[in-house]
């Protein structure tokens, strides 16, 4: 962290709305981004990314050491996006994925086509994944955030969390084997 966002986390703990509005804009894509992993819905990640930032703003005394900002603002939004999924309980559309992230460089059509199928296959494996399981997978594989981060994040303790990407991990790979497998025999009676 440089001075410079140390010295506005400081300034927002004390009520001043531009270092808040300077951190609102660090971070908003960020936290959109997490909360669109782990919702799967765009809509309900908006909200989600609104609710983080007001209860950040209402709460911001409660944060005692502005270097633990960014794993404090992951541990509002996961509990915000818990809370709203629960509340919704919505299934997903597979329309609805969308791939934020810059393409690899892909040298042919077919590549890219390929490509594009496996990332599909994996959002809605990891769409299906149990709520308490997602957000430790988007924050270690997604956010390269540390089992130590993502414990605090998710005010959890580091084996919770090594646990779940580990039963995470287990699911996603049983979910991708029986897709492969479902995919082989259909090709085979085609």
């Amino acid at each position: 962290m440089d001075g410079t966002e140390r010295e506005m986390i400081v300034r927002m703990q004390q009520g001043e709305e531009e270092a808040f509005s300077w951190l609102f804009q660090k971070y908003q894509s960020r936290v959109l981004r997490m909360a669109y992993l782990i919702s799967g819905n765009y809509a309900d990640s908006e909200d989600i990314v609104q609710e983080t930032f007001v209860k950040c703003y209402t709460y911001r005394r409660h944060l005692k050491d502005p270097e633990k900002f960014e794993s404090w603002l992951c541990q509002i939004m996961t509990r915000t996006a818990w809370r709203l999924i629960k509340k919704n309980r919505r299934e997903q559309p597979a329309e609805e994925i969308r791939d934020e992230y810059e393409p690899d460089q892909i040298s042919t059509p077919l590549e890219a086509v390929l490509r594009s199928e496996e990332k599909k296959r994996l959002w809605e494996a990891v769409g299906r994944l149990e709520i308490r399981q997602r957000p430790a997978v988007v924050l270690y594989y997604y956010n390269q955030m540390s089992t130590k981060e993502i414990a605090r994040a998710m005010g959890c303790l580091e084996g919770t969390v090594k646990s779940r990407l580990y039963t995470a991990r287990r699911h996603l790979k049983g979910q991708l084997d029986a897709q492969e497998k479902e995919g082989l025999y259909e090709k085979r009676t085609v």
